[in-house]
């Protein structure tokens, strides 16, 4: 079997890791606060490994033991290496609804989920049977001073966050930020996780909007049809190599 099968089948393999990536992107175009993500990839080049030759009885030991595998010395693979979330803002979209928080700029709300604290960009909130402030999972929204209880009364939000009920303050609104280089990771439930968050002084918020994701479908379908055509001739490239090795021990043999 010709062993350049396997560069051409990790990069096969790239590609498709890559279409999920692209098609999960897809999936989300809809969802609010959701962050577009890219993998990338490493290169591996193959290890020499001591062998000693058959073909010569006269060289040295030391000569045997260091001698390099046949082959080509060119050949590399491609591993998954790490996976990159685009955090730009998505567009700011009207809905109306008083309840309805789209974040202008950096920042995140926090969330309390039975997995510990956990952080978003998505604003569509809303009361459960408690009147507690929760996101769409049904996660309580922290604010300065813990979980939010919303009284019945006229609401009102304002830009910084302040939760105000008949002209009576009740809460605000905690929102965190993060370095550049310490950003939260995603994790389960489209929310993201860290530990190094830190307060936004003077946030920016827009009550009766969100946040839409911040993926393009335009882009991301024409990054599906690239990798499609990328994988369609890496397939070619293998039933290439398995159509010379199959005229090898066919035809070559039967001619000698």
């Amino acid at each position: 079997m010709n062993r350049g099968i396997y560069p051409i089948l990790s990069g096969a393999l790239a590609h498709e890791r890559r279409m999920q990536v692209f098609a999960n992107n897809m999936a989300n175009v809809n969802t609010a606060g959701f962050k577009q993500d890219e993998q990338a990839f490493k290169s591996i080049f193959p290890r020499y490994q001591a062998v000693i030759p058959t073909v010569s009885h006269t060289a040295g030991l030391a000569q045997q033991i260091m001698a390099r595998p046949f082959g080509a010395t060119e050949r590399a693979f491609v591993a998954p290496h790490t996976m990159k979330t685009t955090f730009e803002a998505g567009r700011i979209r009207l809905t109306g609804n008083p309840l309805d928080l789209a974040i202008q700029g950096r920042g995140f709300f926090e969330v309390q989920t039975p997995q510990g604290v956990r952080y978003t960009r998505n604003g569509m909130l809303s009361l459960d049977n408690q009147r507690r402030l929760v996101n769409g999972l049904g996660y309580p929204v922290m604010g300065t001073k813990g979980e939010i209880k919303i009284p019945a009364g006229k609401l009102e939000i304002s830009g910084q966050g302040d939760i105000r009920v008949d002209d009576k303050p009740v809460a605000t609104i905690k929102i965190m930020d993060f370095d550049d280089d310490a950003m939260p990771v995603k994790s389960a439930e489209g929310l993201f996780a860290s530990d190094k968050g830190k307060p936004v002084k003077n946030p920016q918020l827009q009550a009766g909007h969100i946040e839409e994701s911040n993926v393009s479908s335009i882009g991301e379908m024409v990054k599906m049809i690239q990798g499609m055509r990328n994988y369609e001739s890496s397939q070619k490239l293998i039933q290439t190599l398995d159509r010379m090795a199959e005229v090898a021990i066919q035809d070559i043999g039967r001619v000698t």
